[in-house]
């Protein structure tokens, strides 16, 4: 794989954009394909704010990487030090100038806050256990913010901004958990609470991102036919509560995969 898309960590990079265009099936249903293009749009101003905060977050945690993440570009030697500095700048500045020009000022103003937000957990929260965790999953829960201020109808995001939030609240943790050994240079929650305490405090995000997720249809933001892809999504999670306690490994993968079907029910219900 190059390195430059290794860096991008395309899995998520590809979630970013599904996210972007559910902000714009929710927000306009089949109308969505009249707005192709700003979302489009929108989806690059993502993918470089990612790939800039990727690079920043390698930076920072390169001696960590080489024992949690070996492989990963700047480990291996495969992109310089100097050259993911200089992506950085490229793609934080690219990404301010794509929202300002093509979407909004109030979009280029979120993507320097998200890129602020990004700087600020590199450098100090990341360290601060819980409030990093925090920050990092806001700035999931951004990119529909973002993608339904795109097509002007970011109101109809806030409960999908705080699906978003709390899901991936409970994946740091498990993360957290899973890199306990490799996480020498900071206090992560499961380094300064315990292992069981950090999963405990996973599995009521995760609760509380389930009960969450019928909000949608109580309220009639989504249809019945919401709640079809949403119970294997649910269920999924309820697993991935149980199994963090067994592997960490394990739930951080099923947990994704709650996600993503996550994403496929806000696709239904977009369109029901």
């Amino acid at each position: 794989m190059n390195p430059w898309v290794k860096l991008l960590r395309p899995e998520n990079a590809l979630m970013a954009i599904i996210a972007t265009f559910i902000s714009g099936l929710i927000s306009l249903g089949t109308d969505i394909l009249s707005r192709w293009f700003i979302l489009s749009i929108a989806s690059l101003s993502v993918i470089l704010v990612m790939l800039g905060g990727n690079a920043m977050n390698d930076l920072f945690d390169i001696e960590s990487d080489r024992i949690n993440h070996p492989a990963r570009p700047l480990v291996t030697g495969k992109i310089t030090i100097n050259s993911a500095k200089i992506s950085i700048v490229i793609s934080f500045v690219a990404s301010i100038l794509i929202a300002v020009f093509f979407i909004s000022y109030i979009s280029g103003l979120l993507v320097i806050l998200a890129e602020l937000l990004l700087f600020s957990y590199e450098y100090s929260l990341k360290r601060s256990g819980l409030p990093g965790n925090i920050v990092i999953s806001v700035l999931v829960g951004l990119i529909f913010i973002f993608g339904g201020i795109a097509v002007n109808h970011f109101y109809r995001m806030i409960i999908l901004f705080f699906l978003a939030t709390l899901s991936n609240v409970s994946r740091e943790l498990i993360k957290d958990v899973e890199d306990m050994s490799g996480d020498f240079d900071r206090l992560t929650f499961p380094k300064r609470y315990g292992k069981n305490s950090a999963l405990i405090l996973s599995s009521l995000f995760i609760g509380s991102a389930v009960v969450l997720s019928l909000v949608p249809y109580f309220t009639g933001l989504f249809s019945i036919y919401y709640l079809i892809p949403l119970a294997f999504c649910d269920v999924l999670f309820v697993v991935t509560a149980v199994l963090q306690f067994k592997s960490a490994t394990l739930a951080q993968k099923s947990s994704k995969i709650s996600m993503i079907l996550g994403l496929v029910s806000f696709a239904v219900g977009g369109l029901s």
